[in-house]
């Protein structure tokens, strides 16, 4: 071709990238946004929680005292009626205590720690009890008695005096 067949056609356009592949990564951005610049007057704070998280916690504590876990074959569990107004009261005195602990300057993360801390204190303490009432009804558990030879005393005697 000449030059003057080159200047009358018309220019060739590129061909369109092809689909993405569903199994490609996504293809990158050429430029990076800005980083964004810390606005010194937007705080983060943990303290004091929604009235949604303080329901997620009564819920929880219902489940945990009312439901087969670790602590039921321990302590025994509460009926979910009683697990109710028991789950309610703890948090609703736990959330007291640590309104009146927070500190208007921090972030509150260590007066939510404190929170939960003193929840699952007061959870454990509501079951404690009615454990121990219960016991009356119930003979005490044994240990069992083991045969341990008299040659076995003397060697625990020898091993610890090391």
């Amino acid at each position: 071709m000449s030059e003057s067949e080159e200047a009358a056609a018309p220019p060739a356009s590129p061909l369109p990238p092809p689909p993405p592949d569903r199994n490609s990564p996504p293809a990158q951005q050429t430029e990076a946004p800005p980083p964004r610049e810390p606005r010194p007057d937007v705080a983060f704070r943990v303290w004091p929680p929604t009235r949604t998280t303080r329901d997620a916690i009564v819920l929880r504590l219902v489940e945990t005292l009312a439901a087969p876990s670790a602590l039921s074959t321990r302590y025994g569990s509460l009926h979910r009626e009683e697990a109710e107004p028991v789950a309610q009261a703890i948090e609703q005195e736990e959330y007291a205590a640590a309104v009146a602990a927070a500190s208007p300057d921090d972030d509150g993360a260590d007066v939510l720690q404190a929170y939960a801390r003193a929840i699952a204190r007061r959870m454990l303490d509501s079951v404690q009890p009615r454990t121990t009432r219960d016991r009356g009804s119930f003979p005490p558990k044994t240990p069992e008695v083991l045969d341990v030879p008299a040659s076995f005393d003397s060697e625990v005697e020898k091993s610890s005096s090391i």
